[in-house]
């Protein structure tokens, strides 16, 4: 029976700061087979790695340069330091408050210009968006780079927002009709009924964030990525 690849969740957000080169470091250090990161874009068009568009002072990351920030990486150094994993990373862009960030066309651009300065292999990059206006972009300026779509419920609520898609006959034919090589779907939304169904339409399947070692066994002989907050639960040590 085959097992899920692990992911450390923004580098192993539950034992790390995350989305820190410490918390990368100890994500491979576990075994992780590759990880899961976010992407913002500076003032001075820097992509760097944060989850949310703003600081906790409420500062917009949008509006600032990168020497304003202290203790953020960015995606080029991180991906410089560890070239030999896989990467999953997600463009932060907001539908509903789409001031909060750049426009999806530079963030892409200015993405896909750092993954090119970091020089890792592309093969280890996948690009991952909620907003699936991101992923279109990523086909129109790299059609070779692979396409994750993701979701939550709340965007499967909205996919007229979120996906562009006006009344879907389901998530996973959604995701395959737009040409995304992978499906990441939040643990709890992922059923037996749609892992087969995104099967049958040829999608890899992944999923966020299984951090229940009872979802995990569930699900783990069933898909293809797991994305875990806690790799070291998951990850025998070695011996």
């Amino acid at each position: 029976m085959t097992k899920a690849a692990i992911y450390g969740h923004r580098g192993a957000r539950g034992e790390c700061p995350e989305n820190t080169l410490a918390g990368f470091a100890h994500a491979m250090a576990a075994g992780v087979t590759g990880f899961e990161t976010d992407i913002s874009l500076t003032a001075d068009l820097i992509p760097v790695l944060h989850h949310n568009p703003d600081l906790p002072d409420g500062r917009l990351i949008r509006n600032l340069n990168f020497a304003e920030l202290s203790g953020i990486p960015t995606l080029a150094e991180a991906l410089a330091q560890f070239p030999h994993l896989n990467w999953l990373l997600e463009i932060k862009t907001f539908p509903p408050t789409p001031e909060k960030c750049h426009a999806p066309a530079l963030m892409v651009e200015k993405t896909l210009e750092a993954i090119a300065a970091s020089g890792i292999s592309p093969d280890l990059i996948s690009i991952l968006a909620f907003d699936w206006s991101v992923l279109r972009e990523v086909a129109a300026q790299a059609p070779t780079m692979p396409r994750v779509c993701l979701t939550a419920p709340d965007t499967e609520a909205e996919p007229v927002l979120w996906w562009g898609v006006t009344s879907p006959a389901s998530t996973p034919q959604a995701v395959a009709d737009s040409g995304a090589t992978a499906w990441a779907a939040h643990f709890e939304t992922l059923s037996e009924h749609k892992i087969h169904k995104a099967r049958a339409l040829g999608l890899k399947i992944y999923s966020w964030t299984v951090n229940d070692p009872a979802q995990f066994t569930r699900l783990s002989p069933l898909i293809d990525v797991i994305m875990t907050d806690y790799p070291t639960r998951f990850i025998p040590p070695p011996r």
